[in-house]
């Protein structure tokens, strides 16, 4: 995360890449007019890429990155299909170890990580696989606890993790948006399929199929539009549509008020894992000591499991009985 200054005052604060295999540092062409300033009347400098050598003005700006200041001269490209708007060549990384393959490991201001909140509306892959891998047995200990001793109930056991991870992935307001217009579409379909008698796995075979068509089409018509959208591939399609399947089956058995519930239920879960992925000090756990992590995460689900009492939500629905009963026996 840094914030790029203009001459003039203007600032922004955007995620910017590392790069070492690149000599000059480089923001967008749409940026640098945010910043106000004027790439036209700038000098021009020639510029070797994957696009072969081409002509790019170069202006002055200043980047602020954990708390100190970098003047660099940066050149001005179309960086809109790229996964950020600004980067970093090795020009501007002097007195800086670069850590190969994380990210999001400072604030602009100071040497922390950014917070849960920054973070977790970035449209961009935010953990890596083998991080992916340690967080996991966090994300079933989360379920086991909201399970076994909140008693929460979603539609399905760990499909909330699955969502989570790709809010995670994709950004939490795209994944959102995504999984509630898949809910509404898979329940429509399913209207039509429960009238024509179709067999439930030839239910959830078209499900699958009509998740990742659409998902398909959507990142095709992003990626033509110039966007990266890296959520086609993030958001689970045979976890949604499996979901989507568990939310008709409760309509089908409780009625639309508590499939609407259990609904909302299993998106908040998805948000809370997300949110729990994206904390700073679990980040860097899950990075540094990663077998470690999972380990203490399994230890502590084994003792999670091991809780046989009323869940919290028993305990507040019978709290008022509780509560007669001994009234009427002091009385």
């Amino acid at each position: 995360m840094v914030r790029v200054s203009a001459p003039g005052g203007e600032s922004v604060e955007e995620l910017a890449l590392f790069d070492t295999g690149a000599s000059s540092s480089s923001i967008d062409e749409d940026l640098a007019e945010d910043l106000g300033l004027d790439p036209d009347d700038a000098p021009t400098v020639k510029v070797r890429s994957s696009l072969g050598v081409e002509e790019r003005p170069v202006v002055g700006v200043v980047i602020q990155v954990a708390g100190n200041t970098i003047p660099a001269r940066v050149n001005v490209a179309d960086r809109d299909e790229l996964s950020t708007l600004v980067l970093v060549g090795r020009e501007d990384m002097a007195g800086y170890q670069v850590s190969v393959g994380r990210s999001f490991l400072t604030r602009p201001d100071e040497a922390i990580a950014p917070s849960t909140a920054e973070v977790i509306f970035l449209e961009t892959p935010a953990l890596l696989p083998k991080t992916l891998l340690a967080t996991l047995p966090l994300c079933a200990l989360l379920v086991v606890l909201l399970r076994l001793w909140v008693g929460v109930s979603t539609l399905g056991t760990f499909g909330p993790v699955l969502l989570g991870i790709g809010y995670v992935q994709s950004g939490l307001m795209v994944g959102l948006v995504l999984t509630v217009s898949l809910f509404l579409l898979g329940l429509l379909i399913q209207v039509l399929l429960r009238r024509s008698f179709v067999p439930r796995v030839a239910r959830l075979g078209i499900l699958i199929a009509v998740v990742a068509t659409v998902l398909a089409q959507l990142q095709s018509s992003a990626s033509s539009a110039g966007d990266v959208a890296s959520w086609g591939a993030a958001i689970p399609v045979v976890v949604t549509a499996t979901v989507i399947e568990a939310l008709w089956a409760t309509w089908d058995e409780h009625g639309a008020r508590v499939a609407a519930r259990e609904a909302i239920v299993t998106l908040c879960v998805s948000v809370l894992i997300a949110a729990l992925l994206l904390t700073p000090s679990i980040r860097h756990l899950a990075e540094t000591v990663p077998v470690h992590f999972a380990v203490a995460c399994l230890l502590w689900t084994w003792v999670a499991a091991s809780y046989k009492g009323l869940r919290l939500s028993e305990l507040l629905r019978f709290a008022p009985a509780a509560r007669r009963a001994a009234t009427g026996v002091a009385s």
